[in-house]
């Protein structure tokens, strides 16, 4: 069911998108709590025998107290699940906070950074793969990125460093891995030059280098954190629970070809869309963690998720490129119809 519900939504936000200059300004607002609340509820009541993460999360429902648990997991976590344990709840009750707390606050954020056309593109994209990953998954690193994504907000907006407590309250009460948006969260807000484009053309033939050498440049950082966490996902791959990814997937070739574009055409972009300089930052980041971080494949697909939910506005930004707009709208649409159907087809997200 969980699966016609997204598609269904994914549907009628592209025939939004088509007929956007016949809804009232004010009504969008409407529209954006409208998908809020219909999220929040998949989220809240999503299936979870068939998802890893669920049962993990329902193991540290029932032994929130065992040491594994202490050390693996946040202590916000832990003690909303003492706290319902003892309430004689259920680890759903848990979850439906968590999708309260993550999903309104990521889905305001990335409104209020795009215009409604964009909006309602990229929507689809988040719904074909982020939101069930994340808000249907990994609801801790939803929680993270829910805050990241608002730190985000205030950056764009110019609101200098107020974005630090949330950025630290994603650190400490959700998910540690949020403490590596630093440094897009201290780079300069404005109109990009040659040296920056460079830039990150430059980290992406860097994580490409890597992937050929077959190098892992976060084995050679003497941190006992990272060393830990390597050390766990080694013992996982050992176990066959992470297969190794497919590098030059025909998704992450699509990631690229839609970077590199956007890139070329960033002037125009930029008119329509200032958050542009974010989303690329992210994106070359996270196709270098992609690339260069591929001899360990779940390490690879952890970090480069954690930046990549910004590329739902990258591919929904190519509508400012085409003429007419109509057509251009139909490049995001499809790609994500794509990502949804694999995920679908290789039963990703274990929903079916």
């Amino acid at each position: 069911m969980i699966i016609y519900l997204i598609f269904t939504l994914m549907v009628l936000c592209f025939c939004m998108s088509m007929i956007e200059d016949y809804i009232p300004p004010h009504y969008y607002k409407y529209i954006v709590w409208g998908i809020i609340v219909l999220l929040v509820i998949i989220s809240g009541t999503r299936p979870g025998t068939n998802v890893s993460d669920f049962r993990v999360y329902e193991d540290t429902f029932y032994n929130y107290d065992s040491l594994k648990n202490q050390l693996s997991m946040e202590p916000t976590f832990l003690l909303l699940c003492e706290f319902f344990n003892k309430m004689g709840g259920t680890i759903r009750w848990v979850i439906w906070v968590y999708a309260m707390m993550s999903i309104p606050l990521k889905i305001y954020s990335l409104s209020k950074m795009m215009t409604p056309s964009v909006f309602f593109l990229a929507i689809p994209i988040y719904l074909g793969n982020f939101f069930q990953l994340h808000d249907c998954e990994q609801m801790r690193v939803a929680a993270a990125l829910a805050l990241g994504t608002y730190c985000y907000l205030l950056r764009m907006e110019g609101k200098k460093w107020m974005w630090i407590p949330f950025w630290l309250a994603a650190i400490s009460m959700h998910h540690t891995a949020a403490a590596l948006i630093l440094p897009i969260l201290i780079t300069p807000n404005k109109r990009m030059g040659r040296y920056w484009k460079l830039a990150m053309i430059g980290a992406i033939l860097l994580g490409v280098f890597f992937w050929i050498v077959k190098v892992n440049p976060i084995t050679t950082i003497p941190i006992p954190y990272i060393e830990a966490k390597m050390l766990l996902y080694e013992v996982a791959i050992s176990n066959g629970e992470h297969p190794d990814i497919l590098v030059y997937h025909p998704i992450v070739l699509l990631r690229l070809i839609t970077f590199f574009y956007v890139l070329y055409f960033y002037d125009v972009i930029y008119e329509h869309l200032k958050c542009i300089n974010l989303v690329l930052i992210c994106e070359a980041i996270g196709l270098f963690c992609w690339f260069g971080l591929s001899t360990l494949s779940v390490f690879a697909v952890r970090m480069s998720e954690l930046f990549e939910i910004t590329e739902i506005i990258m591919f929904a930004s190519v509508i400012y490129t085409v003429k007419p707009m109509w057509l251009a709208k139909l490049y995001p649409m499809l790609f994500a119809m794509y990502i949804f159907l694999y995920g679908c087809r290789v039963n990703q997200f274990g929903f079916l």
